[in-house]
C-alpha cells in the first residue's frame, strides 16, 4: 500500500486553485474524479496543510485509507465488540466438554469417566479438555484389555465412549465385509497413529518392519480360546521412515523441448493421391511431424476420400551444463520431488542430508539419506482361514 494512502483524505477543491498548490505537495495527489469546475483529490493529511496555508477554499468529503477505517470502527465500535465477543464465545464453546456418553453401560464406565475427567482443565465452571485423544484412547485400552474394544471420540462438546465387552459384542456389531489388517507399507519408526477400527498391536516409538501387522481387524485378537471376529481395520500409522538414495546429475545435458510454433499443411487425398492445397513455409531447423488423415465415413464405411494434415512442431536442443553447486542443488530438488510423489495428507520430509559426494570426467554423483514423516499403514484384506499369531 503506497503510503499516501494510509492514512489520507479526500476533498473538493477548484481546478483553478488546485494549479496553484499542485507543486507543493509531499506525495502524487490521486484524483478521484472531475467535474466541470473541480477536482476530487486524495491527499495526506500533511499535504491538507499545504492547502490551508494558502488559504484556499476546499470541501471535505470523506476520510481515506486508515483514518477512514479508524472513522468506521470507532463510529460502530459496540458492533465490534459485539462480533468479537460473539466469535470467542463461540471459540470457547468448541473447547469445552459439556457431557461425556457411553455406547452402553458397564461396570467400569464410572473408572472410565474418572480418568477422561483427570485430563479436564476446570476455568470458571467450565471443563476444557488438555490431553490428547491419541495418548488417552492408548492408555484406556491399556487400563481395560478386558474389553474387545474401547475408544473415545471428542465431536464439539461432546465426547462419546465406545465400549464393546466380550459378552455383548455379538449384539452390537456385526460383521462387515472386506475385513482385514493394516500392515506396515515401509520400514520405521512409529511416531502417532490414529485407529478407528481394530485391535493396536504397536506402541509409539516401536521399530516395525515392512509387512508386520499394525492393527488388527480381529477385535479378539487377544483372545486365542475364543472364535475371531473381523472388522475392516481403519486408521492412520504415522512413522520415520529413513531412505538411502543417489541421484546422478550430468556434467553436460541436451534436453530437446518444443518452442510452440508450429506450421501446417494440408493436402486432398483422392484414392492414394495427395493435391497439396496448403504449403508449410516454415524454416525450422529441427522439428517433428505429425501426421493426420480424416477421411470420409458413410455407414461406417471408410472412402479413399479425405483431408491429410501434416503439422510441423519446430524444437530446440537446450545444453545443460551443471558445476558442483548447481548439481547438488538440482539433485536435492529431484531428491524432494521424488519422495513427495506418493505423499498422503500429513505425510512430510523431515530432513536430508548429503552423506556422499563423487565426481567424474562426465558426472557429479551425490548420496542423501532422507528422513520422512509418513503414514505407512496399508490395507490389507484377510481371509478366514488365516490365523493371527
Amino acid at each position: 500500500m503506497n503510503k499516501k494512502h494510509i492514512y489520507s483524505v479526500i476533498i473538493k477543491i477548484e481546478k483553478t486553485d488546485f494549479l496553484k498548490v499542485k507543486n507543493l505537495f509531499t506525495y502524487q495527489v490521486k484524483v478521484k474524479r472531475q467535474d466541470q469546475d473541480f477536482f476530487y483529490l486524495q491527499v495526506s493529511e500533511s499535504d491538507l496543510e499545504n492547502i490551508i496555508s494558502h488559504n484556499l477554499n476546499y470541501e471535505m468529503i470523506s476520510a481515506a485509507g486508515l483514518k477512514k477505517i479508524k472513522e468506521i470502527f470507532f463510529s460502530h465500535i459496540s458492533i465490534f465488540i459485539g462480533i468479537i465477543f460473539f466469535v470467542f464465545i463461540i471459540f470457547i464453546n468448541t473447547l469445552t466438554i459439556k457431557e461425556i456418553t457411553f455406547s452402553t453401560y458397564t461396570k467400569d464406565n464410572e473408572k472410565i469417566h474418572r480418568i477422561i475427567t483427570e485430563s479436564f482443565i476446570s476455568f470458571g465452571g467450565l471443563n476444557f479438555f488438555k490431553g490428547d485423544i491419541n495418548d488417552l484412547n492408548y492408555a484406556l485400552r491399556k487400563e481395560f484389555s478386558n474389553f474387545e474394544w474401547i475408544s473415545l471420540d471428542k465431536k464439539g462438546s461432546k465426547i462419546h465412549v465406545t465400549v464393546l465387552e466380550p459378552s455383548i459384542i455379538n449384539k452390537q456389531v456385526k460383521t462387515i465385509s472386506g475385513y482385514g489388517d493394516l500392515i506396515a507399507s515401509k520400514t520405521g519408526l512409529i511416531k502417532k497413529f490414529q485407529v478407528k477400527h481394530g485391535i493396536v498391536l504397536i506402541d509409539q516409538n516401536q521399530y516395525v518392519k515392512e509387512g508386520q501387522i499394525l492393527v488388527s481387524g480381529n477385535l479378539r485378537y487377544h483372545y486365542e480360546d475364543e472364535s475371531n471376529f473381523y472388522v475392516p481395520a481403519e486408521g492412520k500409522v504415522y512413522a520415520e521412515v529413513w531412505y538411502t538414495d543417489t541421484v546422478t546429475v550430468q556434467k553436460e545435458s541436451m534436453n530437446v523441448e518444443y518452442t510452440g510454433k508450429i506450421s501446417e499443411e494440408k493436402s486432398l487425398s483422392l484414392f492414394g493421391l495427395n493435391l497439396k492445397y496448403r504449403s508449410s513455409s516454415h524454416e525450422y531447423e529441427e522439428y517433428d511431424i505429425i501426421t493426420e488423415d480424416d477421411y470420409l465415413n458413410i455407414f461406417s464405411i471408410k472412402l479413399p476420400i479425405g483431408i491429410k494434415k501434416r503439422q510441423f512442431y519446430e524444437k530446440n536442443a537446450i545444453i545443460n551444463m551443471y558445476d558442483e553447486k548447481t548439481a547438488y542443488a538440482y539433485a536435492l530438488s529431484k531428491i524432494r520431488y521424488q519422495m513427495t510423489q506418493g505423499f498422503t495428507e500429513g505425510d512430510k520430509i523431515l530432513d536430508i542430508e548429503l552423506i556422499k559426494q563423487t565426481e567424474n570426467e562426465k558426472t557429479f554423483s551425490f548420496t542423501f539419506f532422507i528422513k520422512t514423516y509418513e503414514n505407512i499403514a496399508e490395507f490389507q484384506r484377510r481371509f478366514l482361514d488365516e490365523q493371527d499369531h
